[in-house]
């Protein structure tokens, strides 16, 4: 009886300094993680916002489609006198060959896309992975829901899909749709920050 209980002492002893050490570990690790993202971020946004200057800065919320309560982060960017100069938003699709894409997509202030960059994905090598070419990323470039529809050409649509990989390409349609979409409902005619109160959005934290 008394090995049975001692063995039960022993474990609860090592599940609590196990459960401490995790504990400091994740404390220790939190910051330098969450620097690394926001700086994996910010670069992403130089990548697909041509022009910035160090005078600039950059405003993050989390921000949604009309009559969808899930959230998308987007990124204000403004001149050093506060007025917009573009915006990004850190856009997602499920409907990808591995599952889920998220891509960066960067627009001007007429919302026309100024750069596309993907981020997260798990297609196919050599196939899927393909979309991070500038050949398929650059016909994107000067294009709005305006003036390009964002389906592939075998669904009527004006994306020229990877060869061999026309689930991704039919994905990255599907991303880019509903990050511009986000941005034209939350952004649209919006000039400056003195507006963002009567945005429907919510301070990332």
């Amino acid at each position: 009886m008394k090995d049975n209980i001692m063995q039960v002492f022993k474990l609860f002893i090592v599940c609590v300094i196990s459960a401490a050490v995790l504990a400091w570990v994740y404390g220790f690790t939190k910051g330098p993680i969450e620097q690394s993202k926001k700086s994996e971020t910010l670069d992403a946004i130089k990548i697909v916002v041509s022009g910035m200057t160090d005078e600039m800065s950059i405003k993050d919320s989390l921000i949604a489609l009309e009559n969808d309560t899930s959230k998308i982060e987007s990124y204000l960017i403004l001149n050093a006198d506060s007025t917009v100069y573009a915006y990004s938003i850190k856009t997602y699709t499920n409907l990808g060959y591995g599952g889920k894409i998220l891509i960066m997509i960067g627009v001007d202030k007429d919302f026309v896309i100024t750069g596309v960059q993907p981020l997260e994905f798990s297609e196919t090598p050599g196939l899927g992975t393909k979309m991070t070419k500038d050949e398929f990323k650059n016909q994107f470039r000067g294009k709005s829901l305006l003036n390009f529809n964002f389906k592939v050409k075998k669904d009527g649509g004006d994306i020229a899909a990877i060869t061999a990989a026309t689930i991704t390409s039919r994905a990255v349609g599907d991303a880019l749709t509903r990050g511009l979409n986000a941005l034209v409902y939350n952004f649209k005619q919006q000039a400056d920050t003195s507006a963002l109160d009567t945005l429907k959005v919510e301070e990332a934290k």
